[in-house]
């Protein structure tokens, strides 16, 4: 009865060795491991983002061999950041469960009949620098352009409406009201103008807005 005694101490004492004998990161070391996620991650996202990548579906994957890349975010709101532990190949990991898309709605309790799978082309740093800059200069995205021009236009458009405006207070005669409601009244075409482009705006700026979310 006493050995079984001492043999269940061994086996406790053997318990807490092991974990006095686990270290706990450091902060320094956190900090560099969070920094680490975070280049990983954006390199992965500007390489899908400039095409640099073949998208497939596979059936199972050994996630024993991926390191998991923590993310602020799901990329595209479902997309896993993973790196392989001997090619250090990225890959984005969607498991697709039923009819989900790795949604917010999918039932995590079941199985994953298959994963989508972003494959991050792999390339040096020097490559890839000149990719992301080779992409600066020529891609760019129609909501990107949009966004800019419209509010490009609107601000043009307000320029144009307050010169016109001035314009027909200095030319225009009579009282003061009478020459406010004429200047008014020549740039009526130019204000309404004005008042149609800020909901438009805002609706531009709430795709964009989404549009960057999924980045």
């Amino acid at each position: 009865m006493e050995q079984n005694q001492f043999e269940g101490l061994e086996e406790i004492e053997q318990v807490e060795k092991v974990k006095s004998d686990e270290k706990e990161l450091k902060e320094y070391e956190k900090l560099l491991l969070a920094e680490n996620d975070r280049e990983a991650t954006e390199r992965a996202k500007n390489l899908v983002e400039f095409g640099c990548f073949s998208q497939e579906e596979v059936t199972t994957i050994d996630f024993n061999d991926y390191i998991y890349i923590k993310q602020a975010k799901k990329f595209k709101g479902r997309y896993e950041l993973y790196q392989n532990k001997e090619t250090l190949a990225l890959v984005f990991v969607c498991p697709l469960v039923e009819n989900n898309k790795g949604d917010v709605d999918e039932n995590r309790a079941m199985k994953p009949y298959a994963y989508d799978c972003l494959f991050v082309e792999q390339m040096d740093e020097e490559t890839y620098k000149a990719v992301c800059h080779a992409a600066k200069n020529n891609i760019r995205t129609k909501i990107s352009v949009l966004y800019k021009t419209s509010f490009i236009t609107f601000f043009v458009l307000i320029a144009i409406t307050l010169f016109n405006f001035v314009y027909n207070l200095i030319t225009a005669s009579g009282d003061f009201f009478g020459v406010v409601n004429s200047a008014i009244y020549y740039s009526a075409p130019l204000i309404i103008g004005v008042f149609i482009m800020i909901p438009l705006l805002v609706l531009i700026s709430i795709k964009y807005k989404k549009y960057k979310d999924q980045q």
